[in-house]
Order: C-alpha cells, then sequence, then structure tokens
C-alpha cells in the first residue's frame, strides 16, 4: 500500500488494566481504517507534562498529513495516559513501572490487534521526549529511530550537580523521581544511558532526532545542547535541531513536530524498502 493510498484513519480511545503499573490506563490508536497485508511500524507518541493520551488528537492531523504527503508509510501510532508525578516514564523501584507500560506491556497489547514490525519507534514532547530518549538508550535493539522536541534532560550528570535554574517546580520533582542515589539516577538519566549503552546504540544504528528552541522558557535548550556534546563525544550518530527564537511549545512548535514526524517517515520507509519490516 503507497501512503498517499491510505484514505480514512481511525483514532480509537481504550482502556484497559496495566500490570506494570496496577492501574486503569486509558491510551489512543490511530491507524489506517484499512491495513496493509504486511507488518506496521508502531509509533509510541509520548506526551508531555500535565498532558493525557488526548495527545494524540492534537497530533492527528500532522500525522495524517504526513501520510496524504507520503513522507510516512502505514503505521500504527499509540499513545498511553501517563501521570506527571509519580510518572515520569520511570520504572519505580517498588512499582509503578510506567516506562515498561509503554514500552513493553502496551505494545504486546497492540500486537494481539495489529501485525507489528519488530522495531518500533519512538515520538515525544517535553517530558515525553525525556522517556522517549531513555527508552531507546536503554534498549536500542528494540527501536528504529527516536524524535524528541524540547526533552526534559537536564545539563548535569547527578541530581545535585543539576542548576537551579534548570529544575524549577515540575522539573525539579523528575529529578528528585530518577533517583536518590547516584546509581538510581543514572539507571534513568539519559546521558548516563547513552554512555553506558553507547556501543549498542552505534551497533543497532539507532536513528535519533533531537529539536529544542533556543527560547526554551524552561531552559531546556540547556540540556538538550549538553546532550548534543555528549552524544558527539561518543561518535553517536543524531540529528540536532538548535531553533532560534523558538519557546517550549508556542506558534513554531507544529512545524518542528512535522519535523519530527517527518524524520521518522524517512527511517521507516527505508525500513519497510529494505525489507527489515518482515
Amino acid at each position: 500500500m503507497c501512503a498517499k493510498d491510505i484514505g480514512p484513519t481511525n483514532l480509537e480511545t481504550l482502556v484497559f488494566r496495566a500490570e506494570t503499573t496496577g492501574t486503569e490506563v486509558e491510551y489512543r490508536t490511530l491507524a489506517p481504517a484499512t491495513l496493509p497485508n504486511g507488518p506496521l511500524p508502531l509509533i509510541l507518541h509520548l506526551h508531555g507534562a500535565m498532558s493525557s493520551s488526548a495527545s494524540l488528537d492534537a497530533a492527528r492531523s500532522t500525522y495524517e498529513g504526513a501520510w496524504a504527503s507520503g513522507q510516512l508509510p502505514p503505521a500504527v501510532i499509540a499513545c498511553a495516559s501517563t501521570p506527571t508525578q509519580g510518572g515520569f516514564y520511570i520504572d519505580y523501584p517498588e512499582g509503578p513501572r510506567w516506562q515498561s507500560l509503554v514500552v513493553d506491556e502496551l505494545p504486546r497489547r497492540l500486537a494481539s490487534r495489529y501485525r507489528l514490525a519488530p522495531k518500533a519507534a519512538l515520538m515525544g514532547f517535553s517530558m515525553g521526549g525525556y522517556g522517549g530518549l531513555s527508552a531507546a538508550f536503554r534498549h536500542p535493539e528494540r527501536f528504529l529511530a527516536v524524535a524528541a522536541l524540547c526533552p526534559v534532560v537536564f545539563p548535569a550528570e547527578t541530581a545535585d550537580a543539576v542548576p537551579p535554574r534548570n529544575r524549577p517546580s515540575v522539573l525539579n520533582d523528575l529529578n528528585e523521581a530518577m533517583g536518590g542515589d547516584a546509581a538510581a539516577y543514572a539507571d534513568n538519566c539519559v546521558h548516563s544511558l547513552a554512555r553506558k549503552n553507547a556501543a549498542a546504540i552505534r551497533a543497532e544504528n539507532l536513528q535519533i532526532f533531537i529539536d529544542c528552541g533556543q527560547k526554551d522558557e524552561f531552559h531546556l535548550h540547556d540540556g538538550a545542547a549538553y546532550l548534543h556534546q555528549l552524544l558527539e563525544g561518543l561518535s553517536i550518530s543524531h540529528t540536532f535541531r538548535s531553533v532560534p527564537d523558538a519557546g517550549h511549545a508556542d506558534a513554531h512548535a507544529p512545524a518542528r513536530q512535522e519535523a519530527a514526524i517527518g524524520f521518522l517517515g524517512e527511517v521507516l520507509w527505508q525500513a519497510v524498502r529494505s525489507g527489515s519490516m518482515e
């Protein structure tokens, strides 16, 4: 099936009892109404703080535009509602396990409804950008690509080293949730995960897209630039877009989201054409 032949799409809202979190979890899926015969790539759409699976409703037109233009191959896009406080896409030692929900339990559930390709892609905004990068760097063998817009990553690799300007309000809550000791913090730190798994990230050829506005109100550009420099030092190939005059979620946001989805589309089309989706 050619992407331009996709036609109508279905957006569904569903709820299930998740073993990984012990809670009822709402999620949305967006997919072509008529599915092709071959396996479909899965795009896990990770929403930002204080949001929910309704984030996929807002992004629907951008995904559909990418299908209509041929930028994106037929795919299943899924977004699970994940809390901010006590969530943050983190697996807590005593539970709940929100990252496992997104990268393990939800894809298994979707595989019972759709024929999915063996590797997925991640698309995340803000808190979801952190979740996408941490999941991809932790499990590079599971993902073809990750696109992170305004990711919540800090310009430091220990909790105490994060400057006060980079942890206002809920960002300080995330910094604390990442772990109370050095080992726990490193296990949730995007930078530490990149260092630990650099060889695997390179070997798996994980495709990485990072985008942040230079005028981000939460100073997230500091952490994005830090990550860019770290990845360069580790010889990990990636695309870094430092957007002048752009804030966190302003008038620049739609075009930036379109660029991120286009990046994922290019990677997924290459996988489709090479036969690696089978």
